[in-house]
């Protein structure tokens, strides 16, 4: 049977025995948001129910099975193993017997595309421009794109002389070599 116990503030703690195994869940919410943890323990079977006690800063969780007594603390959203002397018995109160474990957290909404930009106007400052469509920044004589469909020409240079020709010259225009 699962037993719960309210800390306050929007948080329960959920604890089951299953078969020998203590399973513990952390369950906060709060107006629009839900947090789940746990924690599973092999324990053995409970012999008593479980009982609570609230300590500074936290909460303290004791379970006794025929293996031995169990303690764990509660500390904001963190589950951990406590020193046995430290259990306040004199504060000790038992869980309370509840239908179900925590609510199943529901699944978030799948985010949704962002709209398209609209495309922005070229840009201009001192010798350098920048365009989003295609997206492309100049500065001097450098050129970066990204996105563009066209392949860069690849430039072309004279066999002869090396200078620089442009494609469908005839004649280089420096030295005169005749191109193929």
């Amino acid at each position: 049977m699962p037993y719960q116990y309210d800390l306050g503030l929007g948080q329960k703690i959920y604890l089951d025995n299953s078969g020998s195994t203590t399973v513990m869940t952390l369950a906060s919410s709060s107006s629009g948001q839900q947090q789940q943890s746990g924690t599973q323990v092999q324990t053995g079977t409970w012999t008593e129910v479980p009982q609570a006690a609230r300590i500074d800063g936290g909460v303290l969780l004791r379970c006794v099975t025929a293996q031995g007594v169990f303690v764990w603390q509660v500390q904001g959203t963190q589950i951990g193993i406590a020193d046995i002397a430290a259990w306040p018995a004199d504060q000790a109160v038992a869980l309370q017997p509840t239908e179900a474990g925590p609510a199943p957290m529901q699944p978030m909404a799948p985010i949704q595309p962002m709209t398209p930009l609209e495309p922005m106007a070229p840009m201009t400052m001192g010798n350098m421009r920048m365009s989003t469509n295609p997206m492309t920044m100049q500065m001097g004589n450098t050129m970066l794109s990204m996105g563009n469909d066209e392949a860069p020409k690849a430039k072309q240079f004279c066999t002869q002389c090396g200078s620089a020709i442009q494609a469908g010259d005839r004649f280089c225009g420096s030295c005169g070599h005749q191109l193929q």
